[in-house]
């Protein structure tokens, strides 16, 4: 993986620097403490903490038994988002969203949650439910998620008609959605169209950056620089090496900050400011891509250098870093099947040296 550097000087100096061989990296790190924060969950995606610390999880759903084959695609509306307070008590916060499974590419619901003044904003991927499916939504306690902005009527205003007549449609299945920092918008992936999107709290939806190709978007999130970063995960067949993260600015230019990645899903950074990057998988059987337990946790280093922390890890799909700097991931957030998904838990000190975990300042 090579990470590129923000100031112009250093870019000239990181392209003068080696592929680092991430299996040798690997043998030499401790492998990190890793905590079983919550079981039993079908399909976690996008992950949110409140002010509370309450962590709110996209739940993708799961397939109905009694349905499970006799149609194509199957669809129910077993997608939901939950409380998981700090006691770790679970409770269902939004449930009765679209889900639906497509025997080819695999299943979509909710895909990623956002607290924003007090409210919660979920996002939909790609479904069959014309108020749900492909939307940001409003969720108040007590009352049913309120559409805010159809992604999907969007593509169907921006898209050339001749295209959506060839394709059958229009591309678009919102992946990963995060809370500008000001709160004044909700900034969204598209796993179909390479772009990201601004949706604003009044439901007005525009480009806010686009990457040429249509390549699939998957996570995203705000640097210490105040840049949006996203990863883009790479167009099939997933070629090693083929994955990269992008910034862009206030204003929607982009620039590389990491290439050489393989299927990338996410991106954050901790309070220190070091990236962090989770790989969905390795990509090194080409017949068969997603095989389990090859996705890994990155962490780019200031020289530029990606360490392994940690590998083996069953179809990751997200990851946040709560307010005392640990780390939460989502696994088996694809490909599974119900109650198999669960959230893993990093403490900070596992991740970092003491003076980089917030939790400590306040002790």
């Amino acid at each position: 993986m090579h990470i590129l550097p923000k100031s112009a000087s250093a870019r000239c100096n990181a392209l003068l620097a080696l592929l680092i061989g991430l299996g040798l990296l690997s043998s030499c790190m401790a492998r990190p403490v890793v905590e079983q924060f919550a079981t039993g969950l079908n399909q976690p995606r996008g992950m949110a903490f409140d002010s509370a610390g309450n962590l709110f999880v996209a739940e993708a759903g799961a397939r109905d038994p009694d349905d499970a084959g006799r149609s194509q695609p199957e669809i129910n509306h077993s997608s939901r988002v939950l409380r998981i307070d700090t006691r770790r008590h679970v409770t269902t916060a939004v449930d009765g969203l679209p889900y639906t499974r497509y025997a080819s590419s695999g299943d979509v619901g909710a895909s990623d949650v956002a607290v924003l003044n007090g409210a919660l904003y979920v996002l939909t991927g790609e479904g069959y439910d014309d108020q749900l499916s492909r939307s940001v939504l409003r969720a108040m306690p007590s009352t049913p998620p309120q559409q805010v902005a159809s992604l999907l009527n969007f593509a169907i205003d921006t898209t050339p008609l001749d295209y959506q007549q060839i394709a059958g449609g229009v591309p678009i299945n919102p992946y990963a959605m995060v809370a500008a920092p000001d709160g004044s918008a909700l900034y969204i992936t598209d796993g179909a169209s390479g772009r990201v999107l601004r949706v604003t709290l009044d439901g007005s939806i525009r480009v806010f950056a686009e990457l040429p190709n249509m390549p699939p978007l998957t996570g995203l999130g705000f640097g210490p620089d105040g840049r949006l970063y996203f990863a883009m995960f790479s167009l099939l067949p997933h070629t090693p090496g083929s994955g990269e993260i992008w910034a862009a600015d206030s204003s929607g230019q982009l620039s590389l900050a990491a290439s050489g990645l393989t299927m990338p899903i996410d991106v954050s950074f901790d309070s220190t400011g070091s990236m962090y990057i989770l790989e969905f998988s390795k990509g090194i059987r080409p017949h068969q891509p997603y095989a389990t337990g090859n996705g890994r946790l990155l962490r780019a280093e200031p020289n530029g250098s990606p360490t392994i922390v940690l590998d083996h890890l069953d179809y990751p799909t997200a990851m946040v870093f709560s307010q005392t700097g640990d780390l939460y991931i989502a696994v088996g957030g694809a490909f599974t099947a119900p109650g198999q998904g669960a959230i893993l838990k990093i403490p900070c000190r596992m991740l970092a040296a003491p003076a980089g975990c917030p939790g400590l300042h306040q002790q």
